[in-house]
């Protein structure tokens, strides 16, 4: 009987098969999904863009979005009891909403696309390569109210955070 030869390997696997366990460890730790330290970077000048790009989401959206997603963090930390860590979340909410400190950087290093989004427009790949733009439709008071909303949700939350801690 003969023995038929075991099917080649996919090349991906044939790369990591070169490398000792601890390369592979190293490797992985370098990419979000896997990380288990936020110290590791893959570039020369020692940042990660995989990273990079993660964080910068935080900040994708109109000034009641970015809000919100912090606001709803926070949720997740007061009812964990993590005071401190909710505060924080509650403080960079505020921030949003009032367009102040470091979300207001963070947001105003975008360049271009923060300018198109203030504009009304979205640029958007469809997979041929070429930019794409989309007008989006904002209702200035539903946003403001919105905003407002979020703002007192924030400050109250924030203050249950002070008199926990």
């Amino acid at each position: 009987m003969a023995r038929t030869a075991a099917p080649a390997m996919p090349p991906a696997m044939a790369e990591v098969k070169q490398h000792t366990a601890d390369e592979v460890l190293a490797m992985m730790n370098r990419m979000p999904l896997f990380m288990t330290s936020l110290d590791e970077s893959d570039g020369a000048d020692g940042s990660n863009a995989e990273l990079d790009a993660i964080r910068a989401l935080v900040y994708e959206g109109t000034r009641a979005e970015v809000a919100e997603n912090f606001r709803q963090q926070g949720n997740e930390m007061a009812r964990a009891r993590r005071w401190r860590d909710a505060r924080e979340y509650y403080t960079k909410a505020l921030a949003a909403v009032r367009g102040e400190g470091e979300v207001q950087r963070q947001r105003e290093g975008k360049g271009e696309g923060e300018q198109l989004e203030k504009a009304g427009l979205v640029q958007e790949l469809d997979g041929d390569g070429e930019p794409d733009l989309k007008v989006v439709q904002v209702d200035e008071e539903a946003e403001r109210k919105k905003e407002r909303e979020i703002e007192e949700a924030c400050s109250v939350n924030r203050a249950l955070c002070n008199l926990e801690m």
